[in-house]
Formats: structure tokens, C-alpha cells, sequence
């Protein structure tokens, strides 16, 4: 579906924005406006990554933005955003995607209201506008990670669910890695327009500096989820190691008794203590001071813990 935004009377500048477009239809609108082919062929690919290039009559971008649809367990920059073709000139705008984004519906109805005053040079405006809405996609996912994390921190140490609790981190540290290499990307391409009109500078300006700050809450959101991490494998593996004290103290215990039995286990003639009359009560008053020695020694260790703790 191909939908005509505005058309600016003096001039003829339009703005063209394409919702799942097909092969016909792109051939159409790279006849009429002379892009370049392979470009037009990006717009079908939907893996692409942010990019920019120039070419003669016009400019080719390509940014993600945040889907608000994706499923709860995406984690791919495929399931998590959707892409966005960008052409431009001073002679029209033209943008591609898959799926319609609540961001881009809201910019068309701002675009094309009753009585709005189109700029002079409308482009940059419109490129302004729309990237600033890709990245502002990003912070509210990235604020309701950073919340589920703060919950996630508090079941680390009380929950007893650690399989479950170890998927969940991991899921959300995948998507921080995304939406931090989205930014980033997006910011390196930012960093590539070169702007020639000083008047529209500031914008560029502008969404770098967004940029910037939702890399850096993305960065900051995947260093604590990798935090949490190391320390909810730390407090299994302490736990681990809690079971594995308490299964060795009870070895030792039995050990010396163990070998005390095996002794008399054995069936030789000349054991004279197992015809003695006192034999069986002195054999089980020699396993009790063992066993109390032994708890003795681990009392003074510390290694039973001390009374009153």
C-alpha cells in the first residue's frame, strides 16, 4: 500500500510512505523517482541493519525501531524491531516498511493535520522527526527492563525457582544486547550525515545526543543484568557447596565408625574381643567418644557453627 502523506502546493514536495509493499509497486516507485536498484532491493530484505549511503539524485537510510507487538520471548533484532527505509531529496520523502508502527501513524496524522505548516525545506525536518521517533521506541522498553530487573534482584536471593530465574536474566540480557547494538548503529549512521545546511545542524545534533543517552541506559541495563547473572550462579554454586559441607560432615562422622565395623566385620577365629562379655558395650562406647570427638573438633573449627549463632 503506497499512501500519499502531503504534497506541498508550491513545489510538488511529497512525502510517500509504503506499509508492505510489493515487488510492483517498488518497481513503480524506483521508476518514477530514479533510486537505485539495489537499494530498493534492501527495502524487501528484512534483516538489514541501520545504514546510510549517497548516491546522486538522493540519500538511502535504513533504521529499526522498537516493535511494540513483538512476542514477550523475543530476543533476535528480527523479532525485536522492524525496519524502516528512508529516501530523500529536496524533491520528496520517501519511506518503506513491513508493518506499521504506532510512532509512524502518529507522525503522519501530525504531518498531514488541517492548517500544519510544512517547512521550507521539509526533509530534514521529516528525517528529524522520524529517527527521534525510532530511538525514543527504545526507552520504554528499556525502562520496563530496568523495572523487571529491580524484581529479579529481590528473587535472586529468596526464590527457590533458579532454573526459571536464570531463563528470565538471560532472556533480558539478550535484549539489552540488541537494543544497545540497535543505538549504537543508529548513532554511527547519525554520525555519517553530513548536513549541509547549518540551519538544520542542530537537529542532527539533537538525535545524537538521544542517542547517546538511550546507549547509555542500555548499557547500563545489560552491565547489571550481567551483574545479576554472576551473582545468582555465585549463590547457587554457594548453595551447592552448602549441601556438599553438610553431606562431607556426615562421611566424617560415619567414617571411623564405618572402619570400626569393618574390622569386626572380618570372620577370623582368634578376635578375642568378640567372645568377651563387655565387647559389644565397649565397642559402641568407643564409637560414641569418636563421634564426640569428632563433633568436638568440628565445634572448635567452626565448622558446625558456634552456639548461640
Amino acid at each position: 500500500m503506497i499512501e500519499t502523506v502531503f504534497t506541498r502546493a508550491q513545489d510538488g514536495f511529497r512525502w510517500l510512505d509504503s506499509v508492505q509493499p510489493s515487488s510492483e509497486e517498488l518497481g513503480s516507485i524506483a521508476e518514477t523517482y530514479t533510486l537505485h536498484p539495489t537499494s530498493v532491493q534492501d527495502c524487501l530484505q528484512p534483516e538489514h541493519l541501520p545504514k546510510f549511503e549517497r548516491f546522486d539524485n538522493a540519500y538511502f537510510l535504513i533504521v529499526r525501531g522498537y516493535d511494540e507487538n513483538c512476542p514477550g520471548d523475543a530476543d533476535t533484532v528480527q523479532e525485536l524491531t522492524r525496519k524502516t527505509a528512508i529516501f530523500w531529496n529536496s524533491h520528496f520523502f520517501i519511506t518503506i516498511h513491513r508493518q506499521d508502527q504506532l510512532f509512524m501513524e502518529g507522525m503522519r496524522r501530525l504531518w498531514s493535520a488541517p492548517g500544519v505548516q510544512i517547512p521550507a525545506e521539509p526533509s530534514i525536518p521529516l528525517l528529524h522527526d522520524l529517527i527521534k521517533r525510532v530511538l525514543i521506541s527504545y526507552e520504554a522498553p528499556l525502562e520496563a527492563a530496568d523495572s523487571r530487573l529491580d524484581e529479579y534482584e529481590e528473587k535472586v536471593f529468596i526464590s527457590q525457582s533458579e532454573a526459571r530465574i536464570l531463563q528470565e536474566l538471560y532472556l533480558l540480557k539478550r535484549k539489552a544486547t540488541v537494543f544497545k547494538k540497535m543505538i549504537f548503529l543508529t548513532k554511527d549512521v547519525l554520525k555519517s550525515l553530513n548536513i549541509e545546511s547549518r540551519q538544520h545542524r542542530p537537529l542532527v545534533q539533537d538525535l545524537i545526543e538521544t542517542a547517546d543517552r538511550l546507549f547509555f541506559l542500555a548499557d547500563q541495563l545489560l552491565e547489571n543484568t550481567n551483574t545479576l547473572l554472576n551473582m545468582h550462579i555465585s549463590l547457587s554454586s554457594q548453595r551447592t557447596n552448602e549441601v556438599m559441607r553438610v553431606l562431607t560432615l556426615f562421611s566424617v562422622f560415619f567414617l571411623p565408625l564405618t572402619f570400626i565395623v569393618g574390622i569386626y566385620g572380618m570372620n577370623f577365629d582368634f578376635m578375642p574381643e568378640l567372645r568377651h562379655p563387655f565387647g559389644y558395650p565397649a565397642i559402641l562406647v568407643v564409637m560414641m567418644l569418636i563421634v564426640l570427638g569428632v563433633f568436638l573438633w568440628f565445634r572448635r573449627k567452626g565448622w558446625l557453627g558456634k552456639r548461640g549463632e
